[in-house]
């Protein structure tokens, strides 16, 4: 006949490891922590468990397995924290986990086509780190987002020959570096394009940076959003201050050039 089941029953360690499915020494560990302690002893010391500890292990060992900590297990078995809620939690927590994961998977993947594509800008446009991300061990959460839209921004075929034939004008009709910024900051879009006082200002920039054509030229071929775009998102993802767009500026001003 089996031994009686019940509230009386008692369990050496040793059968209760074998109902369990857990090691003695994990059983000694959680009763060391107080988590499941014996029931009581035999009289020659020895640890005893009754079937409602037996059944505490059993899903302290669930709990364990789906990689709740021993504080959130301990809070459930003492009903501080009732099962669901510390399920639902975990869940949340574990989704968490899977977002970052497939992003970070996403960004592995995408390695390769985003460093080819930055490396050889680099080299269009003679430069050696300006063009280039380089995402961190560790990324934040908005760097992986900003990685992964650039990595669809330098998979569209027509951004990739735009973007290297700017790398190339510039390689081979340097520009004052200041040109661009100086437009930036000297443009005044709240002035009507047209306006005697944009002329002023367009008129000025020409004379500290023309000749006039080669001017426009160059500058029409920065004027690009997706440009401001890709400039944006590299400095996320290399924790630079956010630059300030070009496109509204550049228009504003190329607009005005053409009404002098």
């Amino acid at each position: 006949m089996g031994r009686p089941e019940g509230d009386d029953v008692r369990y050496s360690i040793g059968e209760l490891a074998r109902r369990t499915g857990l090691t003695v020494k994990a059983i000694r560990f959680y009763a060391d922590r107080g988590i499941v302690p014996p029931t009581d002893r035999s009289p020659a010391g020895h640890r005893q468990y009754s079937a409602d500890a037996q059944a505490r292990l059993e899903l302290v060992r669930e709990l364990r397995s789906l990689g709740l900590d021993l504080r959130t297990v301990r809070k459930v078995l003492t009903q501080e924290t009732p099962l669901a809620d510390a399920a639902a939690k975990h869940a949340e927590a574990l989704a968490e986990q899977i977002r970052t994961l497939k992003a970070q998977h996403a960004v592995l993947k995408s390695l390769a086509t985003v460093m080819d594509f930055a490396t050889t800008l680099d080299l269009d446009a003679g430069v050696t780190t300006t063009l280039t991300p380089h995402l961190p061990a560790t990324p934040s959460a908005a760097q992986l987002e900003a990685w992964l839209e650039l990595t669809e921004l330098v998979q569209d075929k027509d951004f990739q020959a735009t973007m290297h034939r700017m790398a190339e004008y510039y390689r081979d009709r340097p520009l004052r570096p200041d040109a661009a910024a100086m437009v930036r900051d000297q443009a005044d879009p709240r002035l009507a394009p047209e306006s005697a006082e944009a002329a002023a200002i367009a008129t000025k920039i020409i004379d500290a940076h023309g000749p006039r054509r080669a001017l426009v030229e160059q500058l029409e071929a920065v004027n690009d959003p997706r440009r401001d775009r890709y400039m944006e998102l590299l400095a996320t993802v290399n924790g630079w201050p956010r630059p300030d767009p070009l496109v509204p500026a550049l228009t504003w001003f190329l607009t005005a050039v053409k009404a002098l």
